[in-house]
């Protein structure tokens, strides 16, 4: 990107409603006749949505019309991997009668979301084309973030950066931030990063995107200016005020060093983080992975996994301080290294008193179908299922987990009586919902 380019960029960015109207960004709704959103010069290769039409709906799915109805019957389908059955309900969205509702926007967003999410990116651009361009129907920062992830991940940032001019007035928020800056930093190198990182600085949205800019710096140093631009950092945020983001930073730097083959100078980063009081669970769980997967690389792999043993056990402390993923971390360490007692005893502890998590039942249920351990898995899918406290219900993937384990330990039937257990319940979640 030139320097020309880059200033014309900049000042279309400063001019952006965010800067001049904070109320404005958060509050906006677009009208019916605001002009369509870019997705490049040429759109003859978006696949095609023809717009449905009441001729098109069986009376007798009538009810199904209902946005309420059509949500949950959108989002079932997905769950249940029929993306492009859900699709073709989605598009009834746009009807009369249907697009009026406050969960019509959500309906959108999922199918453009499942699309992008399955690596469909062409065919979620697509459907955004369909509903807010052919349909004029209005869109959220939601529907934009799925598009300009989309657009990044095929390289085409600069219909990303055009469509972020509209989204802006929406209230582009960190992943918006995020998505832009990664993507400009893996195009055109961290300093045209810093256009996102000085916009949510200003705004202060998030700290993530100056994250993304200091790893691509640290890309492009060498050992020697990597120590110095730590020293740099710790002397501007490791105060009391800045914590959090001191924790962060240090954290690349552990990954940084780990990668370098450096363990020394790894382990003396993660020992300049002074407490663990206010450590993010995002934080932490970068931290806990990084140490177990380098203590299964080396010798002295012991010492890491002890590490890794206090950080679990200190960030376990705190309600707030872990979450599901710090837990499965833990869990498939061990999974990984045959210690299954281990797991089972980290799970156990995790799950004590209000803080019990359906992802963490899954996982384990997960690993112990693939280790043919179906008794114990059985065990626990019948406490997770019986448990009116624990919400949400059991997600389908846990019971494709239990139909799997089934089918490869030869029992067929119970296989097949799992697989009505979760179309009952599905059919449940879909028909009790009313207008």
């Amino acid at each position: 990107m030139s320097l020309g380019r880059r200033i014309n960029l900049l000042v279309r960015l400063s001019r952006s409603p965010q800067f001049t109207n904070r109320r404005y960004m958060s509050t906006c709704v677009a009208s019916a006749t605001l002009a369509r959103y870019p997705l490049g010069k040429d759109l003859s290769w978006l696949p095609r949505n023809p717009k449905p039409t009441l001729e098109d709906v069986n009376p007798a799915d009538h009810v199904m019309m209902r946005p309420v109805s059509l949500l949950f019957r959108v989002l079932t389908m997905i769950e249940l991997s029929d993306v492009d059955g859900a699709v073709e309900l989605a598009r009834l969205s746009v009807l009369k009668d249907v697009r009026r509702h406050h969960d019509t926007i959500l309906i959108c967003n999922a199918v453009i979301g499942a699309m992008c999410q399955g690596k469909r990116y062409e065919e979620g651009i697509a459907l955004f084309h369909y509903f807010f361009n052919e349909n004029n129907m209005v869109p959220n920062i939601v529907s934009f973030n799925h598009v300009i992830k989309a657009f990044c991940e095929l390289g085409r940032v600069d219909d990303a950066l055009q469509l972020y001019r509209h989204a802006a007035r929406f209230g582009a928020d960190k992943e918006t931030f995020s998505v832009l800056t990664q993507a400009l930093v893996d195009a055109y190198g961290y300093r045209e990063a810093g256009i996102f990182v000085g916009l949510s600085r200003c705004l202060a949205i998030d700290w993530t995107p100056m994250l993304i800019e200091i790893r691509g710096r640290l890309d492009q140093m060498n050992a020697e200016d990597a120590g110095d631009y730590f020293h740099k950092n710790r002397l501007e945020y490791d105060d009391d005020d800045s914590a959090e983001v001191f924790k962060s930073i240090a954290t690349i730097f552990v990954e940084y060093w780990f990668k370098h083959g450096s363990e020394e100078k790894a382990m003396e980063c993660y020992s300049s983080i002074r407490t663990w009081e206010s450590l993010p669970a995002t934080t932490g769980n970068t931290l806990l992975r990084l140490l177990l997967a380098h203590g299964k690389e080396v010798e002295a792999g012991a010492l890491f996994e002890v590490k890794a043993k206090d950080l679990f056990h200190t960030m376990l402390k705190k309600h707030k301080r872990f979450d599901s993923e710090t837990v499965n971390i833990m869990v498939d360490y061990w999974f990984e290294i045959g210690e299954f007692n281990k797991a089972m005893e980290t799970f156990n502890e995790s799950q004590q008193g209000s803080k019990r998590m359906v992802r963490c039942y899954s996982n384990v249920i997960a690993r112990l179908c693939e280790r043919g351990m179906m008794s114990e898995a059985e065990g626990l899918f019948e406490d997770m299922c019986s448990d009116k406290d624990l919400s949400p219900p059991p997600h389908v993937s846990t019971f494709r987990s239990m139909v799997n384990g089934y089918v490869r330990a030869g029992r067929v039937d119970d296989a097949v009586k799992t697989s009505k257990k979760l179309a009952i319940l599905k059919l449940r979640k879909v028909s009790i919902y009313e207008d």
